[in-house]
């Protein structure tokens, strides 16, 4: 996709578009995913060991737990500022730079950061206030980090951004967020029920109870890693998706398509 083909896009256009994307760049999206994430699967491989299942080290487990969880906000917001850039990079018609889109993200990490608190502190409102509102919080704001990767945003004018492109659009945004969840989802509770039931077998095998919390102890490690490592599998779908639509609401908006075969007329060869 180049800007000369920006344009209102179908519901299952945009779908498809993000398969397109994640199929043709799917080396260089995976390992811009994986490479934050690394750090963040050894931690949580670790903070299964010490906690699953043995009481005596709950010290440590509170402590790995303290060390891992800065580290995955930031290795997730690096992951998804550049997997944003890569990905509208993509619907350009660029070539994707690994080495820019980190840089971008490095940039953007503070606004991104002030973003996410303020999403998590209005979607826990709309909780409060009952599960209704915390919907329609999230279909308001599903463009906020593309928001402040893309456009360069702050956090409140993120959100106000988003909630602009959001506008007469509801129903649409909400059911790409639902299809693309899904289908990101299918990996992860495919992996989850598979060691859970090795774990199940292993501990019914075992007659020894120290055994048993042993293999508690790895088989919550090695899920913690598998789950990370299909975090990295999958989010560049959900990247492409979100990204996708936030440029056909540009398109419709903001008559981007038009804007941008202006620039690039205007522009000298």
């Amino acid at each position: 996709m180049s800007t000369s083909h920006l344009r209102p896009l179908t519901f299952g256009e945009i779908l498809d578009g993000a398969f397109v994307i994640y199929r043709r760049h799917f080396a260089t999206l995976f390992t811009t995913a994986l490479i934050p994430l690394l750090p963040v699967a050894l931690l949580w491989g670790a903070f299964g060991l010490v906690s699953g299942g043995n009481q005596l080290d709950s010290a440590a487990a509170g402590l790995t737990f303290l060390l891992v969880y800065p580290v995955m906000i930031v290795g997730m917001l690096l992951m998804w500022g550049a997997l944003i850039h890569e990905t509208a990079q993509a619907v350009e018609g660029r070539a994707m730079d690994r080495a820019e889109a980190y840089r971008v993200a490095f940039r953007r990490m503070l606004p991104m950061v002030g973003t996410s608190i303020l999403f998590v502190i209005l979607f826990a409102i709309g909780l409060i206030a009952l599960i209704i509102p915390a919907f329609l919080v999230m279909i308001m704001l599903f463009a906020i980090w593309q928001a402040v990767v893309i456009e360069g945003k702050g956090p409140l004018d993120a959100i106000s951004r988003s909630r602009e492109l959001a506008r007469g659009a509801w129903g649409r945004v909400f059911g790409i967020q639902v299809v693309s969840y899904i289908i990101v989802m299918i990996p992860g509770m495919l992996v989850g029920t598979v060691t859970a039931v090795a774990m199940v077998g292993a501990m019914l095998a075992t007659g020894d109870p120290d055994a048993a919390s042993d293999a508690v102890g790895w088989f919550t490690a090695v899920n913690n890693v598998l789950s990370i490592l299909v975090s990295a599998l999958t989010t560049p779908f959900m990247a492409a998706a979100l990204t996708l639509l936030y440029y056909d609401r540009r398109v419709r908006t903001d008559a981007l398509d038009l804007e941008m075969a202006t620039e690039s007329l205007a522009t000298p060869v």
